[in-house]
């Protein structure tokens, strides 16, 4: 059944990008309808979606986010916000849905967490690093559309524009169905995650493009800010192409479980590292993952895979979680740095890893893998390196390198 929809301007707003439109977007949305925004540009605060309702963009329509802090939420407005002190993230959002049904975000205008008028982009705080990033704002939102609790969730064919945190995060929510969406955020923001998908069930994401400046897609299972158990499952992504300064890919973070992903027909390119599983983000912090399935996926990064038990840190999280299998199937893919699996120091919590029918490449003059990752502290590297645990089963698979003798696997007792 077709929803019924209502014109934003017949409620009052201007559009001119100028004048503070949020009472009046917020008063359409009220009427648990889907709101039209004809072209023009609409400066708003946090608008809230209502069960039913939703908003649907014209070509030239943009929703601008405020720069200045009053016009949005309270960090408390929920108590399954966060927000982050060490980042400098606080718990605004531009567009919020919490326990919702039904709602659509559709079209094919933008939406824009003006990331300009809140960042001084003239100032790069790292610019001779390989990844230079801007200096962080005094203050900036969190998640440009923030969705917690909702079922039956729709995002399609819009644009999503220079967040300055996070782009979309969903928070235990069902049923979410997201297609033709493109991400462009600016490389040198810190933290500008695509999407973030943590303990949900029934993610579908299909058909996107997603540049970002953090992870692209990061399937998480963080239940603590929701104060009960929340599996993150039955996630679907295929057809996309990620281009990150962080991960294309991470699976991680959080004190719940992941299960059941498949991800196929991706394209990864300028990225740092293509494909990340790590299931502790901070001590104590851990996550069980299991059946994860990577298909039909070519990948050119820094660095294309990368497994390991802690990310970030020197020491094993004696919290470790099992991981276990995990499947590469028909990968293609080349980088600057050797690939790196570590098993944690807890015996078989790592558990049936294996790849198959795949093309891994090292272009020349490539790194160790522990450049960064401090795991492997050996001058000679293969193009996958594993440390510890049982070998892991490579099957029908090849390897290329500039001296053309490095080892496909090399492994590390």
């Amino acid at each position: 059944m077709k929803k019924e929809m209502v014109n934003v301007k017949d409620f009052g707003a201007i559009g001119d990008g100028l004048f503070l439109d949020t009472r009046y977007i917020q008063n359409a949305l009220d009427s648990g309808k889907i709101v039209y925004f004809p072209a023009g540009v609409y400066r708003t605060g946090t608008l809230y979606l209502k069960s039913g309702g939703g908003i649907h963009l014209s070509a030239n329509a943009v929703i601008l986010g405020s720069r200045y802090p009053e016009d949005y939420n309270a960090n408390d407005f929920d108590k399954r916000n966060t927000f982050s002190v060490k980042e400098r993230s606080s718990g605004a959002h531009l567009i919020i849905a919490r326990d919702c049904e039904n709602i659509t975000i559709s079209g094919t205008g933008t939406i824009n967490g003006n990331r300009n008028g809140i960042f001084n982009t003239d100032i790069i705080h790292t610019p001779n690093s390989k990844h230079p990033r801007y200096v962080l704002p005094r203050w900036r939102p969190g998640a440009m559309l923030y969705f917690v609790g909702c079922r039956n969730v729709k995002l399609n064919g819009i644009r999503l524009n220079d967040p300055t945190y996070w782009t979309a995060f969903f928070h235990d929510c069902e049923d979410v169905d997201i297609d033709r969406v493109t991400i462009q955020t600016d490389r040198h923001t810190l933290n500008s995650d695509g999407f973030d998908i943590d303990c949900c069930r029934r993610v579908t994401i299909t058909n996107c493009n997603i540049f970002s400046g953090d992870d692209s897609i990061a399937i998480r299972g963080n239940q603590g800010p929701l104060g009960k158990a929340a599996v993150c499952s039955d996630i679907t992504v295929s057809d996309c192409i990620l281009s990150s300064a962080a991960c294309g890919v991470r699976v991680g973070v959080g004190n719940g479980t992941i299960k059941n992903c498949k991800l196929s027909n991706l394209k990864i390119v300028n990225t740092n590292i293509g494909i990340c599983i790590g299931p502790s983000y901070a001590p104590g912090k851990c996550t069980a993952i299991n059946n994860v399935r990577f298909e039909n996926i070519s990948i050119d990064a820094d660095q294309s895979l990368l497994i390991v038990p802690s990310w970030g840190n020197d020491i094993d999280d004696p919290a470790i979680q099992k991981v276990s299998n995990i499947t590469f199937r028909n990968i293609e893919a080349v980088s600057d740095k050797a690939n790196l699996i570590v098993w944690p120091f807890k015996k078989d919590m790592f558990e049936n890893i294996s790849i198959e029918n795949s093309t891994f490449s090292l272009r020349p003059g490539a790194t160790s893998p522990g450049e960064k990752q401090r795991h492997w502290k050996h001058t000679d590297f293969g193009i996958i390196n594993q440390l510890g645990g049982k070998e892991i089963p490579i099957s029908n698979c090849k390897g290329f390198s500039e001296d053309g003798k490095t080892l496909l696997l090399k492994r590390d007792r």
